[in-house]
């Protein structure tokens, strides 16, 4: 991977050059604030704050909540206090440059991806793809279930699980990371500021339609963890 990715994307090329034994770079102060902490669990994990990151697995879990379950949504998953999440199902416990650098761990590059051009864009955007399974406890019990099933097209289950990972664009001459500034994680409306977009653009052309699943979702505000992997 090339040192400046980390730079564009994250913001955190200090931690990130350490962690894969590039040479150290010096950081602004800014920057150091801005950097995540990785702490190494074992050969293959890492803690990314509340993310888990297991390399080998080629996957990570991040632990979060229902947001918004009855009104039309746009995204699937948002940061914490994220500006789109009045339109998001679940509300993650990290930051957006916290979920993309989970993504680049296991091994995901917005260099092989061709986002949107803008929101809406019938385009379909081209990335890897990931696997999205969201789980939570119920009696005792953890209940999986995809991504996209833990929404509604009207009275149809969503079941288009096409997600690739994009990598979020970024503004002022790269500087800006626009993912940390929607708080835009996932997304199905190829939104070029997600991280993780929807391949088929689920909900472009269907305005209001999509909701959350109440038939198989716990209550809004209940504790959900959201797994991402990538698939082979």
């Amino acid at each position: 991977m090339k040192v400046r990715k980390f730079v564009r994307a994250t913001s955190c090329m200090l931690v990130v050059a350490m962690l894969f034994t590039f040479s150290p770079l010096a950081v602004s102060e800014e920057e150091k604030k801005q950097s995540p902490q990785i702490e190494q669990l074992d050969d293959e994990r890492y803690r990314i704050g509340k993310i888990i990151v297991d390399k080998e697995a080629q996957s990570f879990t991040v632990p979060g909540k229902i947001l918004v379950l009855k009104e039309p949504l746009e995204y699937l998953a948002v940061s914490i206090d994220g500006m789109k999440g009045y339109e998001s199902l679940f509300e993650l416990s990290t930051s957006a440059r916290d979920f993309n650098l989970a993504c680049i761990l296991i091994g995901l590059d917005d260099e092989k991806s061709v986002k949107p051009r803008h929101q809406f864009d019938e385009r379909k955007p081209q990335g890897q793809a990931v696997k999205i399974t969201v789980s939570w406890k119920q009696d005792g019990k953890t209940v999986s279930i995809a991504g996209a099933n833990a929404m509604t097209t009207g009275e149809d289950v969503f079941d288009d699980d096409s997600w690739v990972y994009i990598g979020s664009a970024t503004g002022n001459y790269g500087e800006q990371f626009m993912a940390e500034v929607g708080g835009t994680l996932i997304g199905f409306v190829h939104d070029p500021y997600s991280v993780i977009d929807h391949s088929s653009g689920g909900g472009i052309g269907a305005d209001g339609l999509i909701t959350g699943n109440e038939d198989k979702l716990p209550p809004k505000d209940s504790a959900i963890t959201l797994t991402v992997t990538v698939v082979p």
